[in-house]
């Protein structure tokens, strides 16, 4: 069977001697069948390069320089033909074959070596068909599809971030618009849970979209483990000089000194190569100061994200843009407009997702919202009253005031106030039904109907 093919391949076993060479092998090579040392040395791979890891794929491939043979006169006319003299170049790969059985015992006999004559195929010529047959094709495609739409997801977000009219709003438009532009040393100021992470991410994709990028929880970082996380751009700085990357580092104030000093070396080395775009919280910011020339870098281009207490006007358009097909009721709109939003941006998108996931009908109301939001009651703010008169001082509440009147919720006190007059029917009338709808002046089966939607 071996002898039926047509290639030029040979075999060889594990003490690296040559067992067989295949007809059109020997005629490539200028010999009947004995081939001399000098040829056999050059097709035979070092048995080191099986040992120390340089496989790749499961096989090797090398260039080898192998000798003309001199003609004799028992060359056959087909070796004659291919003759030449001199030092041959050529393309060679090698695959070590492991039979079945070397994986079951441990007596199986050791294993040969393949050698066969072909061309180098550089990786990237390769068919991905070829790599990971027609299921991983599918599969890296299934792959590619959910990174772009979960990076269309994030900068949908980061768009609702950046939605409104306040002034407060339109300038945080325009300077991520501007960031969005050009490649520099970047700084993200604001609350915890603001939403700069996502906006980090969206600037560096539209300014630098094929450059590597790195993002870090520089609190953790120090020299030791930066040195590792960051691994992905440094290495690839150091060894091409062409490439640059960027570094996202969120709580950057919170980064131990030694990761600053090994952060400062690199900033250094490639002052025009490595972009940092660092987020502070600002409420840390004045206590840990960064090192030179870090904190220049953060003053190069700040960007400030206001509270979104200071956008309440803004919060329907932003929350408008993160539902699916449902609306919010007035009632849900007065209520994001009054809620403080303590986990800020974070807070607000993890809402809209849960009521999108509870709401069922058209429109999303307050018993759709998470416990902490729709149980939310605003304080009552009351001005004291003070009375000075026959020389006394006296201070006491503020007498009400129509200018005071205000509901939460309309539907919800209304409910309240028939809850309390149907229990009063009820029990004026000892809990005779008829007797109360009488007394409620409605139809006895209104009532049932009343009782039935009473908590």
């Amino acid at each position: 069977m071996l002898a039926s093919t047509a290639a030029c391949f040979w075999l060889i076993d594990a003490e690296g001697t040559i067992v067989y060479l295949s007809p059109e092998m020997l005629a490539w090579l200028g010999v009947d069948e004995e081939v001399t040392a000098p040829i056999a040395a050059a097709i035979t791979p070092d048995p080191v390069m099986w040992e120390n890891g340089s496989i790749q794929r499961g096989h090797l491939t090398r260039r080898l320089h192998v000798p003309a043979a001199p003609p004799t006169p028992n060359t056959s006319a087909t070796a004659a033909t291919n003759h030449s003299h001199g030092v041959r170049e050529v393309t060679a790969h090698f695959v070590k074959l492991v039979a079945r059985a070397e994986q079951e015992t441990e007596t199986a006999n050791s294993p040969l070596i393949l050698g066969c004559l072909g061309d180098f195929i550089d990786d990237a010529d390769i068919p991905w068909t070829l790599w990971f047959g027609e299921q991983g094709v599918r599969e890296s495609a299934k792959l590619d599809e959910q990174i772009a739409k979960f990076r269309a997801r994030q900068n949908r977000r980061a768009n609702m971030l950046l939605a409104g009219t306040t002034p407060a709003s339109r300038q945080l438009r325009s300077r991520v618009e501007l960031a969005c532009r050009i490649r520099c040393h970047l700084s993200i100021t604001g609350p915890n849970g603001c939403g700069a992470n996502e906006l980090a991410s969206m600037m560096h994709h539209a300014s630098s979209p094929n450059e590597a990028l790195v993002c870090l929880d520089a609190s953790l970082m120090d020299a030791e483990l930066l040195e590792a996380y960051a691994s992905p751009v440094v290495a690839d700085l150091r060894e091409n000089q062409q490439t640059t990357g960027t570094l996202i580092l969120d709580r950057f104030c919170e980064m131990p000194s030694d990761g600053q000093s090994r952060l400062r070396e690199w900033l250094e080395t490639w002052p025009a190569r490595l972009r940092l775009i660092g987020i502070l919280d600002s409420e840390t910011t004045a206590s840990s100061p960064l090192i030179e020339p870090l904190a220049d870098a953060m003053q190069l281009y700040p960007i400030e994200i206001p509270d979104l207490s200071k956008r309440a006007d803004d919060l329907e358009l932003m929350t408008s843009g993160l539902l699916r097909s449902t609306r919010f009721s007035r009632e849900v709109l007065d209520l994001l407009r009054s809620y403080p939003w303590p986990g800020q941006w974070e807070e607000l998108t993890a809402a809209i997702q849960f009521a999108n996931e509870m709401a069922t009908g058209e429109r999303i109301g307050r018993e759709h919202l998470p416990l902490a939001i729709r149980s939310y009651r605003a304080p009552q703010h009351k001005t004291a009253l003070v009375d000075s008169s026959e020389n006394r001082t006296t201070i006491g509440p503020r007498p009400p005031s129509p200018r005071d009147f205000k509901l939460e919720s309309l539907d919800a006190t209304l409910a309240e106030y028939e809850a309390t007059l149907i229990t009063k029917a009820m029990e004026a009338a000892d809990g005779n039904k008829a007797e109360a709808a009488r007394r409620l002046g409605i139809s006895r089966s209104r009532l049932l109907r009343k009782l039935g939607e009473l908590p």
